[in-house]
């Protein structure tokens, strides 16, 4: 099923893109609207000039910087766009995560981006202490002021609204939400063709992985039937915790918050991964690998199985088809319990998760303009560039419909539709209303596995974007440093085999010792306030 069968195939929506379009339709324009005021409504603020259109005039030159490029980002065509049609230049900054303590050491500095791009949530003692504390902005009059878009979208769908403010209402970054569609995007990747030739199904249970897994080393020679990333940290062995009824992880049960690794089918789930990595199965480089050495086992027959995002199936099948051509990757549903049954996890991101929030630095020098670049994003025009790209050049609209162009369908380049986007659009992780932008795959294998990685209970369980206090996140802080190495420490240990399954009970009260139990209170006060917004 190739892109040229889906070159002239008009682009569906989802709900959520009607919803999208509808919002940032509603918000286009480029003054304020007049607003019923209520305390769960956006701020209100000076009405912007009249007059105000893009591109901005002056010429204005910002620094962005993105916690996931690191050294010097590439310009690419999508910033040259960006640039022309909001007036505004944009110097690119390579960022660390919210984490890591070169982040701390920026912040000490005093020499700060006018906008960081970040995980605002994760600031220790959270946003709120963010503001409090100097480093970023409280946007709640600024929103009135210059971002008319952004105001009209959370006015109009509350329930994003009240995502991305804190208990007390402070507006601190500009959101990535998600699509629908897009809060699943990773799952078991297999390759079928293996499946096929030892006459196996597609693995559902926990007890079918273990058999399939054992014909791919025994019967395939496969040096490490399973192999993972180190990107899933706190949960290393992928989504297979969830056929034992837990995750990594707070979560909640029936209106209470739990903490995964404090619940018994976490040892269950242990004892099943020690015994797994005993006999071969698991990739005994499990704990240090990196992404280009996953990439690599998974194309040249030293693995079956990985966990990964959904364009992987299509990279994995170029690139193996190259020398094999019956390699055939697949996505496989996360593992049940057993037959029949859903897994209660999988992968699944709130439509709001904190991740890729744009911040406005305290000290930037030009907040208009950073408001307002910040702002485009919520435009329809500024929505479908960052969705679809550039009009003539990715895309052509048919009765108002986008069509991808040849550029993207078939490159001659030969690079997958998700790569040529990413040159022209941002689709994914940008402070913007995302939409469903049903990118043309060269595999049905690829479009197909979002519709089997979202078969779980997950979404009953999902915690939502909460806000500790500052004093909460403090202490949360200083407890979850100690406890996050310890459980690491654990699962390493118990995997590995240098210590047994059952010393798993000494690790819970290790925890317990640790303050988890306060933590949970937290979490649990945290939470019952985000429910009252």
């Amino acid at each position: 099923m190739l892109m040229k069968s889906l070159h002239k195939k008009k682009l569906h929506t989802s709900l959520f893109l009607l919803l999208g379009l509808t919002l940032l339709s509603a918000g286009c324009s480029n003054s304020s609207n007049a607003t019923n005021e209520s305390a769960s409504s956006p701020p209100a603020g000076e009405t912007p000039a009249a007059d105000f259109s893009y591109p901005m005039s002056g010429g204005t030159e910002l620094t962005f910087m993105n916690e996931q490029l690191g050294g010097t980002p590439e310009r690419l065509p999508i910033d040259d766009e960006y640039e022309k049609r909001t007036g505004i230049k944009i110097k690119q900054l390579g960022g660390t995560p919210m984490t890591d303590q070169k982040f701390s050491l920026l912040l000490a500095s005093g020499d700060l981006p006018d906008i960081f791009l970040n995980t605002w949530l994760q600031y220790p003692g959270g946003p709120d202490k963010a503001v409090e504390q100097g480093y970023i902005l409280k946007l709640n009059d600024l929103i009135g002021q210059y971002a008319p878009n952004l105001k009209k979208t959370l006015e109009e769908h509350p329930e994003i609204d009240k995502m991305i403010k804190t208990d007390d209402g402070t507006y601190y970054a500009f959101p990535f939400i998600r699509s629908e569609a897009g809060r699943v995007y990773g799952g078991p990747v297999i390759r079928k063709d293996w499946l096929d030739e030892l006459n196996l199904g597609v693995p559902e249970t926990i007890d079918e992985w273990h058999t399939v897994l054992t014909a791919f080393k025994e019967k395939k020679n496969a040096a490490a039937p399973v192999t993972f990333r180190t990107m899933f940290l706190g949960e290393r062995t992928g989504g297979f915790a969830g056929a034992f009824g837990v995750m990594g992880n707070f979560y909640v049960n029936d209106g209470n918050v739990v903490y995964g690794y404090l619940e018994p089918g976490y040892k269950d789930y242990l004892k099943t991964m020690a015994q797994w990595y005993k006999e071969g199965l698991i990739d005994k480089d499990f704990a240090s690998i990196d992404s280009a050495t996953v990439d690599k086992k998974m194309t040249s027959n030293v693995s079956g199985a990985t966990i990964g995002w959904q364009f992987y199936i299509e990279k994995y099948n170029s690139a193996a088809q190259e020398s094999d051509p019956n390699a055939n990757f697949v996505a496989a549903p996360y593992p049940a319990a057993a037959k029949g049954q859903l897994p209660e996890f999988g992968q699944l991101d709130n439509a709001y998760a904190g991740t890729s929030s744009a911040a406005i630095s305290a000290t930037t020098k030009n907040v208009e303009a950073a408001m307002r670049w910040l702002d485009y994003a919520y435009t329809e025009e500024g929505s479908m560039l960052n969705t679809f790209g550039v009009e003539g050049t990715t895309y052509t609209l048919e009765n108002g419909k986008p069509v991808y162009t040849d550029l993207v369908v078939e490159n001659p380049e030969g690079l997958g539709s998700d790569q040529v986007m990413m040159k022209y659009s941002h689709g994914t992780n940008f402070p913007m209303i995302q939409q469903d932008n049903n990118l043309p795959a060269k595999y049905a294998q690829t479009t197909e596995s979002i519709d089997i990685w979202k078969k779980t209970n997950h979404e009953s369980h999902l915690l939502p974007p909460i806000t500790p206090t500052a004093e909460e996140a403090d202490e949360m802080s200083s407890i979850m440093n100690d406890i996050n190495a310890l459980v690491k420490e654990a699962e390493l240990k118990i995997i590995l085999g240098t210590e047994s399954v059952d010393s798993y009970d000494k690790y819970v009260q290790q925890m317990k010792d640790m303050g988890i139990e306060r933590v949970l209170e937290i979490q649990q006060a945290a939470y019952g306030r985000y429910l009252n917004r």
